[in-house]
């Protein structure tokens, strides 16, 4: 966690964001950048983020559709996301991006 000022709900969200593997982190942060509920949006990240994820799973390389209801751990989390006020959304989709980054770096 890179941010000081995180409060309770966001700090468990990414503790928990940061357990998953690299796939689920990626269809996490589409389904939050295509989401009508989270106000962040960024066109651009999107794309890369859609990029990332043809070359780490088979699946989504076929059908470039993303159905959270395959994957009930992360449609959760989105639920918990959108429950977040419109500053909290930011800080976690900063830290995702972040994580994000982070695990490229390696």
């Amino acid at each position: 966690m890179i941010l000081k000022c995180n409060n309770e709900k966001v700090v468990n969200l990414v503790k928990y964001f940061e357990t998953l593997d690299f796939a689920d982190k990626l269809r996490l942060s589409i389904d939050m950048l295509e989401s009508y509920h989270v106000k962040v949006k960024n066109d651009n990240v999107l794309e890369i983020l859609k990029k990332l994820l043809c070359a780490v799973d088979e699946q989504y390389n076929k059908t470039k559709f993303l159905n959270l209801l395959n994957y009930k751990h992360l449609l959760i989390t989105s639920a918990q996301v959108m429950e977040l006020t419109e500053k909290e959304q930011n800080i976690f989709v900063f830290e995702v991006f972040y994580n994000i980054y982070k695990v490229l770096q390696k």
